[in-house]
C-alpha cells in the first residue's frame, strides 16, 4: 500500500464499507460487481459467504444492500434527469448501468476510493462509456469540491446519497444538506436520499425474514456497522426518539422540518413497486418474499428539491461576528516543527477529508521521540470528523497527554469539537479553584 493510500485510509476508514457492500453485491450474484472485486485484488473467498437460510446475520444483511441499490437505481432512472452525481460512488457497479443507458455519470467519493476505483472502471469500459462518465474527489462539507464535481453536468443534476448520512456528524449533516441546497438552486434538479429511512428498510428485512427477533439480530448486526465509523445508526440524530412502549423510532417530523430550514422541499417516493425484484428473492421464501413487499410500502426514498422562496441568511447571522471565525476562503495550510520533543503546529483553513492527510503526514514525518504537542488553530475555519480523527490519533501518541494543548479554538470550531464529543480530548478544562 502506497503512502498516500495509507494516510487516506487512516483518515477515513469509513472507505473500507464501500467494498463490504461490493462484496454483498456479489454475493448477490451482480456479475459486475464479482468483475470489481476480482480488480482490486480480492480472493474469492472473502467474496462469497454464501446463502444459508439459517443465517440471520449474513443473510438479512445482504438483502438489506440488495433492496436499497435497487430501489435507488429505480428512483434515479424515474427522476427523468439526465446527470447523476453519485455521492458516495463507493465502487458500485451501478456506473455501468446509467453509463448503458446513456446517463452522464459524476461519480464522488473519498480519495482513498477514488484513487482505487477509477482506473478500474477506466479498464472496464469502452470508447462510447468512458464518454459518459467521470470521478470527482469530494468532501461533503466543502462546497467548492462538491461544485466542481456539480460544474461537471451539462444540465440539472439527481444527487443520489446512499450509505452516507449515517456516516456524518449532525454538523456534517447540515452542512451537505446547505452544499446540496446550493448547487440544486444553481443547476436545478433533485437530491435522491436513501438514507433518511434508514432504519425502516432495515426492521421491513428483518421482519420479513426474523419475525419477532428483528430487534434483536438487527442491534447484533449493528455492532459490526458501528465499529467502521465514529457515529452509530442515527446516534448522533436528535430525531431518534422512543415511542410510547419503549420502542426505537424516528421523528420523521422533525428531520423534515430540518430541511425545509435549510431551503429544502421534501417529496418521499415510495420503495415499492408491483414488479419489485431482487436476485436475493432466490434465498427468499415465498413467505418472507411477501411479507417484505408489504413491510416495503411503509418505506420511502426521500425526493429533495431546492426552495425557490427560501432566503439564505447573511454570514453574519449564520455563523457568528467575523471575530469567533477565521476566514472561510484561506487556503489549507500546514506548518510543523519539532525541538526537544515538542511537536508545534499551525493550522490554517478547512480541515476536512481532502486536507486532513497533511497534518497526518507532519506528524508521522516528525518521527519518535514526541513527547508533547502544540497545535495552533486561530486561523483553523472548520474542522469535519476526518480533521478531528487526526487530531486523536495524535493526542493518543502521548504518554502524558496533559502534553496536548490546542490553542486559539474560535467559536465555530468549538462548537464542533464540544457537539461531537472531543472537548474531553482537546478542551482543557479550568480548575474550579
Amino acid at each position: 500500500m502506497n503512502e498516500t493510500k495509507e494516510l487516506n485510509i487512516k483518515v477515513n476508514p469509513t472507505s473500507n464499507t464501500a467494498i463490504t457492500t461490493l462484496i454483498m453485491l456479489a454475493n448477490a450474484h451482480y456479475d459486475k460487481a464479482l468483475e470489481i472485486l476480482e480488480k482490486m485484488g480480492v480472493e474469492k473467498e472473502s467474496i462469497f459467504h454464501g446463502v444459508d437460510q439459517n443465517d440471520m446475520i449474513n443473510r438479512p444483511s445482504d438483502i438489506v444492500r440488495e433492496l436499497r441499490y435497487v430501489a435507488i437505481n429505480r428512483t434515479i432512472e424515474e427522476s427523468g434527469y439526465k446527470t447523476l452525481i453519485d455521492l458516495p460512488c463507493g465502487y458500485t457497479p451501478k456506473v455501468f448501468e446509467f453509463a448503458e443507458k446513456g446517463m452522464q455519470y459524476i461519480g464522488c467519493d473519498l480519495p482513498a476510493v477514488i484513487n482505487d476505483f477509477s482506473p478500474i472502471i477506466e479498464s472496464m469500459t469502452d470508447e462510447e462509456q468512458k464518454k459518459h462518465i467521470s470521478f470527482q474527489v469530494v468532501d461533503v462539507t466543502n462546497y467548492e469540491s462538491m461544485k466542481a464535481a456539480a460544474d461537471l453536468a451539462e444540465g440539472p443534476v439527481c444527487i443520489a446519497t446512499e450509505g452516507l448520512t449515517v456516516y456524518l456528524t449532525s454538523e456534517e449533516t447540515r452542512q451537505l444538506s446547505v452544499n446540496i441546497r446550493r448547487i440544486l438552486s444553481e443547476k436545478g434538479g433533485c437530491w435522491l436520499n436513501a438514507d433518511v429511512e434508514t432504519f425502516e428498510y432495515y426492521m421491513a428485512v428483518y421482519k420479513a425474514v426474523a419475525g419477532d427477533r428483528a430487534m434483536e439480530l438487527l442491534v447484533a448486526s449493528r455492532k459490526g456497522f458501528s465499529g467502521q465509523s465514529d457515529t452509530d445508526l442515527h446516534k448522533n440524530n436528535a430525531s431518534v426518539v422512543k415511542d410510547s412502549g419503549g420502542t426505537l423510532a424516528v421523528d420523521y417530523k422533525k428531520i423534515e422540518a430540518r430541511y425545509r430550514s435549510r431551503g429544502l422541499l421534501v417529496e418521499k417516493v415510495p420503495y415499492f413497486r408491483e414488479d419489485i425484484k431482487l436476485q436475493l428473492f432466490d434465498a427468499m421464501t415465498e413467505e418472507e418474499i411477501e411479507k417484505l413487499k408489504e413491510n416495503m410500502k411503509h418505506v420511502n426514498v426521500w425526493k429533495i428539491t431546492a426552495d425557490p422562496d427560501f432566503k439564505e441568511k447573511g454570514q453574519d447571522d449564520a455563523a457568528g461576528s467575523s471575530e469567533t471565525i477565521a476566514d472561510p476562503d484561506l487556503p489549507f495550510e500546514v506548518k510543523s516543527s519539532l525541538k526537544d520533543g515538542l511537536f508545534e503546529v499551525s493550522i490554517q483553513g478547512r480541515m476536512d477529508t481532502i486536507t486532513a492527510p497533511e497534518l497526518l503526514k507532519h506528524f508521522q514525518e516528525a518521527g519518535e521521540g514526541i513527547t508533547g504537542i502544540h497545535i495552533d488553530v486561530s486561523r483553523m475555519a472548520y474542522v469535519s470528523s476526518a480533521g478531528l480523527r487526526v487530531l486523536l490519533i495524535m493526542y493518543k501518541s502521548l504518554k502524558d497527554k496533559d502534553g496536548f494543548e490546542m490553542t486559539g479554538i474560535n467559536e465555530a470550531v468549538r462548537e464542533i469539537i464540544e457537539t461531537t464529543g472531543f472537548d474531553q480530548f482537546f478542551i482543557k478544562k479550568e480548575n474550579d479553584g
